[in-house]
């Protein structure tokens, strides 16, 4: 599914399985932000793929939100295929380790450890295959959780992993899952209120759908529902 030129979701809501996984692509090489679980779920991406003429044969990056098994699975696959991997701090320790940060305890399903390339930080800037990515550091649902910020197509995009989701069409939230062993809910309120404060047009989260216009909306109130919720 094409969500803007460039921009692909590979897997998930649309084709009705849970986890959200996106193709960033240009003619300079293509990034995979979140992996999936299982391989048959990079499988079934590549015949989607084939609709728009475009081969995942190939993948430069992988750019991980954050290290549980549902969004990191396919992480340790494609970096035998070449792929450079990306995540944050702590969680590419957890990767490497596939230990308990993974959280395998949630469904019985152990990842594959993975070597991850670059350990980013808030504030960095990753420049991958003709695009330009800001990293926001945004710890609670994991330690290093991050969002990859993208400025493309006159829109402020944000790969946002699991912190939030739109749970429907009028902007309201569903707060990330809190059943991780690093998860804080003081660090957590904290990370939603410094992201309420900025501008964001899209919102791409691991779960659910795209929240494609006015997505500040959905991000304060999803700072308001954790503090009702939370505090």
């Amino acid at each position: 599914m094409q969500i803007l030129p460039n921009i692909y979701l590979l897997d998930g809501y649309a084709y009705r399985n849970h986890v959200n996984f996106y193709l960033v692509h240009s003619e300079e090489g293509t990034i995979v932000i979140d992996t999936g679980i299982a391989k048959t779920d990079i499988e079934r991406a590549q015949i989607q793929m084939k609709t728009w003429g475009i081969s995942l044969e190939k993948i430069d990056y992988v750019m991980l939100t954050h290290c549980h098994y549902d969004h990191a699975g396919n992480a340790a696959f494609l970096k035998e295929r070449g792929a450079l991997v990306i995540a944050g701090p702590g969680d590419a320790e957890g990767l490497e380790r596939a230990d308990s940060r993974t959280t395998p305890y949630a469904e019985g399903i152990k990842i594959a450890p993975c070597r991850v390339d670059r350990v980013v930080k808030d504030g960095e800037i990753v420049d991958a295959c003709g695009f330009r990515f800001e990293i926001i550091h945004v710890p609670g649902h994991t330690n290093g959780s991050v969002i990859y910020q993208l400025r493309h197509c006159n829109r402020i995009v944000w790969f946002s992993g699991d912190l939030f989701f739109a749970a429907d069409a009028e902007y309201e939230p569903e707060l990330g899952w809190q059943g991780g062993e690093e998860f804080n809910v003081e660090v957590y309120i904290k990370s939603l209120k410094r992201l309420a404060d900025m501008p964001v047009d899209c919102v791409l989260a691991g779960h659910s759908f795209p929240c494609m216009y006015e997505a500040h909306r959905l991000v304060g109130r999803a700072y308001a529902k954790a503090l009702i919720e939370l505090r």
